[in-house]
């Protein structure tokens, strides 16, 4: 802790303008995935110009619909904040749709963009540590938050170590299986994402619905859901192609 908070430390008063390095940090992790999915989508047989603007295209609708989804929950008083935990659930969705005008395989859309889902939170969150914003419950082990004006439990950083090692895990799947699309490393990514943020919300000093559950925390929970439902699905759906391919074979 002593090393983060050196390192916290030294950024700001070298750079300065906290808030400024939250935004640069925001703006790095779409410029990341950007960059990465352009050459990323050869791996899928998917064009760079094609790649890229897929890419764009999708973060920024997906983006779009997180401040409506915060709208909507605040029932039309607030629009509050572009959370992703609200939004990867709508992902796959937004890819169906995509698909079409892009011409690119709904299970090889959802496979190429799981990846860069992990990497544009976990680049963007560490850009919380410098602001001191979505600060941890007080700790007097942890790091000094300049907005909380305390020692805070460093849960930003927490969570962005685990989008980029869950990063890591897409990128291994996708490799394991050679990049035959199935759509099932993006669902398979949503069950450890979910249940992570959900553990790392106790530790998250922010309004608690109830039993000290946050609606980010149900949101969180909810991604584990969809995740393990489509697989399931998924599972279902293949069982029975090989059924009837076996049939037909006899």
């Amino acid at each position: 802790m002593a090393l983060l908070n050196a390192a916290i430390e030294f950024i700001n008063n070298t750079l300065g303008e906290t808030f400024r390095l939250y935004r640069d940090f925001y703006v790095l992790g779409f410029l990341t995935i950007f960059v990465f999915n352009t050459f990323y989508g050869k791996k899928f047989n998917i064009k760079k110009s094609k790649a890229f603007m897929l890419t764009v295209s999708s973060y920024l609708l997906i983006f779009a619909w997180a401040y409506v989804l915060s709208w909507l929950e605040s029932l039309f008083t607030d629009w509050g904040h572009h959370n992703a935990v609200r939004v990867y659930i709508w992902m796959p969705l937004l890819l169906f749709v995509l698909s079409k005008p892009f011409n690119v395989d709904w299970k090889k859309a959802c496979d190429f963009v799981a990846p860069s889902a992990c990497i544009v939170y976990g680049i963007a969150r560490l850009g919380c540590l410098f602001p001191g914003c979505c600060y941890g419950i007080p700790w007097e082990n942890g790091i000094f938050s300049e907005e909380a004006g305390a020692m805070v439990f460093p849960v930003q950083f927490c969570e962005a170590m685990t989008a980029l090692v869950l990063a890591g895990l897409s990128i291994y799947l996708n490799n394991r299986k050679k990049y035959v699309a199935d759509s099932k490393t993006y669902f398979i990514m949503l069950i450890p994402y979910g249940l992570g943020r959900f553990i790392w919300e106790f530790f998250a000093d922010n309004e608690k619905v109830f039993l000290n559950i946050s609606s980010l925390a149900l949101h969180a929970l909810l991604m584990s859901v969809v995740g393990a439902t489509m697989l399931i699905i998924l599972h279902i759906r293949d069982k029975k192609q090989k059924e009837v391919t076996t049939c037909v074979t006899e």
